[in-house]
Formats: structure tokens, sequence, C-alpha cells
């Protein structure tokens, strides 16, 4: 039995999602695809446009045996940790043999020697990068800047495409856990569609396209040949989230929070409490927020995953503790009937705790950081629902 992992966000699923499931399972001759997915938020700091356990479930129905949630905490995080996260999860299971990831470069041993480039100037770079902070640019720039010192052109060049860098962030990750997980990745921008029998046109597309589509209100019936039809049966029917619904909650826990406390949340850094506390004040649409708080030094993602962490209440000791706990447990979102055939080996082999359902006795099995980190999926999803008028405490009354 080969199991292969990726890591996913299904914002939403679409037909090049069904690509990436069957391309990989083909070049890995893997018998089964367990999925990371992040649940509520994602990361670019987007709140999810659907539920997670409708999306988990379009994807069992398109080739997915497996669906694990990425936890909140990091699925609403930067690059690095939301990579680090996921190929951890995928390894401490203890049956994953290989993972598959889309890329720009659609070439491993390319980005493979990136990465062992940063892996080896590791203890430079970040000393790089501390002095570069203090010219004043974003951490994002910075690190760019501290890297590309050690690449050559064409690695700088391929450095810089934004699914080769969440490529390379998965390598980084798989060598330090020193795993036996093998990488593989396939070209996003692939023009050899027709082994998996689904035409290019089909394909070629991205979860933004497809959300922009939506949030403009354009006629669903042109995603027709771009998603699955159990996706757009979704589309046609249920309300979709977007950022707009989060600014009333944001309103309220602004106001109610001290500037001490804002300045405690997670990624809040020199003084932005205060262009946060000044922006809620003259904005009136969740954009007008966003616009008034940007600057120079922080990207538009890292401010939405900000206002996600306020909305959470993510403290800045909160992601230390956990991150630094290195504890993970495996949530099951959805699994297919052929998938149950993973459940005994996932529980005879893996190095942390198997949720199949969320009770009280379940929780109150786990660690005290695991507890806090499930803790903070529940309100994930329970904040999602709110937004959508839908019954809370989903994760309680989920079924497999």
């Amino acid at each position: 039995m080969k199991v292969l992992g990726i890591i996913t966000e299904y914002n939403p699923f679409h037909n090049g999602h069904i690509y990436h499931i069957e391309k990989s399972k083909q070049i890995t001759q893997a018998d089964f695809v367990i999925a990371v997915m992040s649940g509520s938020f994602t990361e670019q700091g987007n709140i999810s446009i659907y539920d997670k356990f409708k999306r988990a479930t379009i994807a069992v129905e398109n080739g997915v045996d497996l669906i694990l949630e990425l936890p909140t905490i990091y699925a609403n995080s930067s690059s690095e940790y939301f990579a680090n996260a996921s190929i951890s999860l995928l390894n401490s299971i203890n049956i994953v043999d290989c993972i598959c990831f889309g890329s720009e470069a659609g070439n491993i041993d390319l980005l493979s020697n990136i990465s062992n480039k940063i892996i080896n100037n590791e203890d430079r770079i970040w000393k790089d990068i501390s002095s570069n902070l203090k010219q004043g640019i974003s951490f994002a720039k910075a690190r760019e800047q501290s890297i590309t010192k050690y690449l050559n052109t064409e690695e700088i060049i391929e450095f810089s495409k934004p699914n080769n860098i969440l490529a390379i962030e998965y390598l980084n990750s798989l060598s330090k856990l020193n795993g036996k997980i093998k990488p593989y990745t396939i070209n996003r921008n692939s023009s050899n569609f027709n082994d998996i029998n689904i035409s290019k046109d089909k394909i070629y597309t991205s979860a933004t396209s497809i959300r922009n589509h939506i949030y403009e209100k354009k006629e669903i019936s042109d995603l027709k040949s771009l998603i699955p039809q159990n996706m757009l049966n979704i589309v046609c029917n249920i309300e979709p989230t977007f950022n707009d619904k989060l600014l009333n909650i944001l309103k309220y826990k602004i106001i109610t929070s001290s500037k001490k406390d804002l300045s405690n949340i997670y990624e809040v850094t020199e003084g932005l409490e205060n262009r946060i506390i000044s922006a809620i004040s003259n904005s009136n649409t969740y954009d007008e927020l966003i616009e008034n708080i940007k600057s120079k030094r922080y990207q538009m993602s890292k401010i939405k995953r900000i206002l996600n962490n306020i909305i959470l209440n993510i403290t800045k000791d909160d992601f230390e503790r956990i991150y630094k706990s290195n504890e993970q447990y495996a949530h099951i979102l959805k699994i297919s009937k052929r998938g149950k055939a993973l459940l005994s080996q996932i529980a005879k082999n893996s190095n942390i705790p198997l949720i199949t359902s969320v009770n009280d006795n379940v929780l109150n099995s786990l660690s005290d950081i695991q507890r806090s980190m499930i803790n903070i999926d529940i309100l994930a999803t329970n904040i999602h629902s709110i937004l959508n008028n839908e019954n809370i405490n989903k994760d309680y009354t989920n079924r497999l």
C-alpha cells in the first residue's frame, strides 16, 4: 500500500485540483491520497468561501481518500509555518510515503538545490534578514534579498515565483524532519492534460479567479467548464463567505480591546496596534480597513492574517507556546469508503492523536496544547457558521 500526501486549501475546489490529484497519483503510483486542508481560514488571510466540511466532501467525491484539517493557528499563518505544520502532520501519522505539490518550475531537483542552499546557509540568512529589516523594508522582501545572495541566476528567477516559494518551504520542512516522505512536483502550467482525460481549457484557472468571479456576481454558468458538477451545485445553492463579512466582528473585537491587548496579538509589531485602532474608526468596509492599515512594511496577506488573529484572539504567547511544543493531532474532516482502510494503519502507526469526532471525552484526552489548538479550530468554524446563519458547533456534529 502506497500513500500519497497532498497539501491543499480547495478554496474552492476546481478542475485544476482534479488534475493535481490524478497526475500526482499517476507519477507516484500511489494507492491512496491523504490531503491536509486548511479549515475556516487560509494562508493568504482569507476566510474560506465555503465551510470546511463541504469542501472536504467535494474533495473526497473527486478522488481524495482522507482529509485532515490543518490546525487554524497554522492555516492562518505565513508560508513557512503553513508548510512546516502541513509536512509535520503528514509525517507524524507515519503512513505517508510521498508528497506531490504544484510548482512553476516543475523540477524537483532544481527546487531541492535551492532548498539545500537555504538550509546550509540558514544562520547567515537570518543574520542578513535582521540587517535588512533595519532598513525599513518588509520581512518578505528582507528574506528574499537575504536568500537570493546564495542562489545562481536561474535559481533566483524560480525562487521569486509564488508556488515555487511554497514548494521550497515544503522541501525545507522535509529536510529538517529527516522523514521518509519522498517529494515530487508537477508543473502548475503543464500542457500535458490528455493523460488524465481533462482538456486544458477546463483546467487552466485558479481558485483566486473563481472566487473573484463569484464575488463579482458574474454568470455562474461561466464556471461550468472550470469546476466539477458537485462544486457547481454548492456555488449555485449556498451563499459564499468573503472577508467583507468579518468587518462587524472586527469592529467589536477592536473597540473592546485595549491597546496592550492588540499589541500582544500574534504578528502585531512596531506599534501596528495604533494603526489598527485608528483605521477601525475610519473604515466602512473591510477593504477600506485594509487600505487604512497598510504600509510598505506589511503585505496585504499579513494584515489580513493579523485581523483574523484578533478575531480568534491568537496572541504571540499562544503561537510561541504552541509552535515550540511541536504538538499536533490528526483531525479527520471526511473519508471515502475505500479510505477507511487507512484508519487502522494511522491508529497503529501515528505519533499523534487521531480524532474522528469531537466531543468532551476526546477534548479531555488531549494535552493542554492540543486542546488549545483544536479549540481555535472550533471557534473558527463557529465564526464561519455565524456569518452564514448556520448551526454552530459543526465540529461536534460532523459525521464521517
